[in-house]
């Protein structure tokens, strides 16, 4: 069954939609080379009075415009005639420092990238040969998700081990399976150890060597194997003790105990009284004290998995109580092999007969693995930026794993009697943000979207004593199952909280464990972990962007990663080279089509006459990379060019409004935009009428552009949004220069207007590939709750980072000062958590938006949500966009400019 998804459609072959979209395309790239001189068609005049009235009826409907096309202003100046110029500048010659210095404020620095670098781009991608390299990679993914079954993982020499210890149970006195033995004695390696090949780790040599000299004694056969392996575990004893104790495989302290007393029994020369030895027996009997022998009798425990280290513990057939329906425990074939030779039960027969054949003659350390792996690998496909290619195979694996979620969350198989914090809080984030219904505490049952039933209960399953654990009665914690419950709190929603208490407990540790360099993991060995850590804190999900998570995790991610159970074990469909190499390849497509549209951006703001404004910032390729950032894929061209184009208009107007031209003059300006005049401020200054008609060329563009993609006229909408726009800069204006200060709601009230996310939003939204009704878009202008967010939390996280600078040039309104004007006795400080306060508030009540059920096409929630994100990334810890040659810069060349 197919759910919604956080994911754009999948692109066709030649990233299109259609043969609208296609002539939009056409008309968009090719607008953004002309001159800036108003548009000479009249075919491309916004003011088209037969699409008006033919067009914009229905949107009129649900605005409020007015749809009679009489309202059409009759007045215009010939569209081929500048204003007449007051300024003495020369639109021939480059921008100055000193131009700069005149009007804008002395912390904004000139561009960083200048037109010869933009121009020497060529975007590492070879189209011809790479083309057929993606796709052959594309087949191999899909191929592993056909496949994939109960987990596609290695043979363990420990388990295999066990099951070769197992005597016939006819009592012939013979192996119950012969060819294990086989298998052990032909897989020792060189050194006389048994264990993972690749990756040298004396834990778990030292405990699979142990468990295969002790099967090979059992029948006295592989004399010479034995003594091999006998003599490896007396040199490495020495060394376990100088790794580190994250490193100690699950159950180690448990299991090798028992073994060494076997093998003393057996009559085995090993040093069982060394110091080390004597610590591990320590450990394992505290970790025994912590869930006592009744406990686990009558509670499944993961002792389950580790039965074979307590066998003269165990009531065996009270244990048969906690019998996997597969017949397995615990999904260990060494537990289940003990079980069976103390008790005979065909169940665990069956399951070991049904395993053995998969792995050659012998046995994984963990057996199904079946949620683990596909949880994990869409996870890897998602923060590799690949997985829109693999939208059926990502639905059909959480559809099976929400086939087996439970109240109390899952484990790393289906109907494992134990659940982990681990694969719960993947689970958890995964399923929420592919539309699933479910909910992280205790709350009345829910029913999801295509009719499953809600597993009420799986997060504060795992709390504590005010501590999150992965399993009952561990003694410390994992890397990995903190850093999944902190990226799981994230995707919080107002007064969920449980999550809010592990966000806040999640984000300690995990900074406490990189500050002491304590960044390991029992659970796996990963290739930078430490890395991951510090780039989740560092940029939480509202302060990341997708291609920025993409290129730092493909530098993370490692192919050939190893996981840690009772043995170290890979996991093939979750790190492998194909998942590597196909997100290297896309990403750098990816990139040298990014590089070709910045250059056309370039040209069209060079060609506007924009670089000769002395009082706006030179900020296109950031206004660029904010919705490459997000909006990165082939078939999102049109949003890309769109967004970038009217985020550049805004700026500019931005600036001129705030700070170059009179209220007077700028009350003018509106005027001339109401009546869509341009001769209205033919007295204004040279740069002004630069400005206005970037603003008429652009609009008359889009429109035109926009009736091929939606097949209606969007002139009054969008205009209407523009004249608000402008309303409220002439509104900021106003108040700076009566020094006005106004309440904290009536500031925000204006300033979600004038921090012109909406206008860019809603400009760039008729571009995402889907015909917009009007019932569409009411859910995503500024009559819904969606827009209000986003622009809310962008204008307030704006604020912290400006107010500052903004006040020493005596621009007095902000939500920083307004606060505190209204409550003189508090703190700047304290108006700063107020201020975050909202902000937090309103990001949690965005998760919601984004994925609640609705009619909504995914590309357009992907553009508003991200567009929060991409502010939060701007002023993460300044003010990102007008200060860009800081951590920006760095954004930028790793985005934009650098190839993987």
């Amino acid at each position: 069954m197919s759910v919604p998804a956080f994911i754009p459609r999948p692109c066709s072959a030649d990233g299109s939609w259609g043969s609208s979209v296609d002539a939009a395309r056409r008309w968009l790239i090719g607008l953004a080379t002309t001159n800036s001189a108003p548009l000479k068609s009249s075919a491309a005049s916004m003011w088209n009075k037969q699409r008006v009235g033919k067009y914009t009826r229905d949107i009129g409907a649900c605005t409020g415009i007015a749809t009679d096309s009489a309202s059409a202003p009759t007045s215009s100046m010939s569209l081929g005639r500048k204003g007449t110029p007051t300024s003495s500048m020369s639109l021939g010659r480059k921008e100055t420092a000193a131009d700069q210095s005149s009007t804008k404020p002395s912390y904004y620095h000139l561009t960083l990238w200048n037109d010869d670098f933009i121009e020497s781009l060529k975007g590492d991608y070879d189209e011809s040969t790479n083309e057929d390299t993606i796709g052959n990679l594309i087949g191999e993914v899909r191929n592993m998700f056909r496949t994939m079954g109960d987990g596609a993982t290695a043979a363990s020499a420990y388990d295999t081990a066990w099951v070769a210890r197992v005597p016939a149970l006819d009592g012939s006195g013979a192996p119950q399976f012969p060819l294990t033995v086989q298998w052990i004695v032909g897989n020792q390696l060189k050194d006389g150890s048994w264990g993972e090949t690749t990756l040298f780790l004396a834990y778990d040599r030292v405990f699979n060597t142990l468990a295969c000299v002790l099967a090979l004694k059992t029948w006295n056969v592989g004399e010479e194997n034995i003594k091999r392996g006998l003599s490896f575990i007396t040199k490495q004893i020495e060394v376990m003790k100088d790794e580190a104790g994250a490193h100690m495989p699950s159950g180690f302290e448990i299991c090798f105990i028992s073994m060494m007393e076997e093998a003393k029994l057996m009559g085995l020369e090993l040093p069982y009284h060394a110091p080390f030895i004597k610590n591990i027996v320590e450990a394992r009997e505290n970790k025994l004290r912590r869930i006592p022998t009744d406990y686990f009798h009558t509670h499944p425990t993961t002792i389950l998995y580790s039965l074979e280290g307590l066998q003269s513990l165990v009531d065996w057939n009270r244990i048969l109580n906690f019998q996997s329906k597969d017949g397995s425990f615990l999904s260990s074939p060494a537990s289940t092999a003990c079980v069976l030779m103390h008790t005979g039960n065909q169940k665990c027969l069956d399951f070991l007969n049904s395993v053995l054949p998969r792995f050659n003659n012998a046995v994984p350390s963990h057996y199904p693995l079946d949620l683990f792996e596909r949880l994990w690998a869409v996870d890897g496909l998602m923060r590799l930026g690949i997985d829109r290619f693999f939208q059926k195979e990502i639905n059909e694996a959480l559809d099976y794993v929400y086939r087996y979620w439970t109240e109390t969350g899952i484990g790393w198989t289906r109907e494992n009697p134990v659940h982990d914090l681990d694969d719960t809080c993947m689970g958890f984030r995964l399923l929420r943000l592919h539309g699933y219904d479910v909910s992280p505490s205790e709350y009345p049952s829910l029913v999801h979207l295509h009719g499953y039933d809600v597993s009420p209960k799986c997060i504060e399953h795992f709390k504590l004593d005010g501590k999150f654990f992965c399993f009952a009665g561990e003694s410390r914690h994992g890397m990995t199952e903190m850093l999944n419950l902190y990226r799981a709190s994230q995707l919080r929603f107002p007064g969920e909280t449980i999550l809010d208490d592990s966000h806040d407990y999640t984000k300690t540790y995990l900074a406490n464990a990189l500050q002491n360099r304590n960044a390991f993991d029992k659970w796996a060995l990963k290739k930078d972990l430490e890395g991951e850590v510090e780039y989740a804190l560092k940029y939480p999900w509202h302060k990341s962007v997708p291609r920025l998570e993409a290129r730092n995790y493909i530098e993370q991610y490692g192919s050939t990663d190893i996981w840690l159970g009772k043995t170290m074990y890979r996991m093939y469909n979750v790190n492998n080279m194909t998942f590597l190499d196909l997100a290297r390849a896309d990403f750098n497509r990816c990139q040298a089509i990014h590089q070709k549209e910045l250059q056309q951006i370039i040209s069209w703001w060079n060609q506007s006459g924009f670089t000769e404004l002395s009082f706006t910032r030179q900020r296109p390729a950031e206004i660029y990379f904010s919705i490459a950032a997000c909006m990165f894929e082939p078939e999102f061209a049109l949003i890309r060019l769109a967004y970038t184009r009217t985020a550049c208009i805004t700026l500019i107007l931005d600036d001129l409004f705030d700070s170059y031209e009179s209220v007077a003059n700028l009350q003018l300006f509106l005027k001339a935009v109401k009546r869509w005049d341009p001769s209205v401020i033919s007295g204004l200054s040279e740069e002004t009428t630069v400005s206005f008609n970037g603003l008429y060329n652009t609009l008359n563009s889009f429109v035109e552009a926009a009736f091929k993609v939606q097949g209606r006229d969007i002139s009054r909408y969008v205009k209407t949004i523009w004249e608000d726009l402008l309303s409220a800069y002439i509104v900021e204006a106003e108040w700076s220069e009566r020094k006005y200060v106004p309440k904290f709601d009536e500031y925000v009230e204006n300033a979600k207007v004038s921090i012109a996310l909406g206008t860019v939003l809603l400009n760039a939204i008729f571009f995402c590939g889907e015909v917009l009704s009007d019932d569409i878009l009411q859910q995503v202008d500024f009559r819904s709750n969606f827009l209000h967010l986003v622009c809310l939390t962008g204008r307030l996280i704006n604020d912290t980072k400006t107010f500052e600078a903004e006040r020493d040039r005596g621009e007095l309104a902000s939500s920083i000062s307004c606060y505190m004007n209204e409550n003189p006795n508090i703190s700047e400080e304290e108006a700063k958590t107020h201020v975050y306060g909202i902000i937090d508030l309103a990001l949690k009540e965005l998760n919601r938006e984004l994925v609640r059920p609705s009619n909504v096409p995914l590309p357009c929630k992907r553009l508003l949500f991200d567009t929060a994100r991409i502010m939060q990334l701007f002023y993460r810890v300044r003010d990102g966009f007008g200060i860009s040659d800081k951590e920006m810069k760095t954004h930028l060349q790793k985005i934009l400019f650098e190839p993987v």
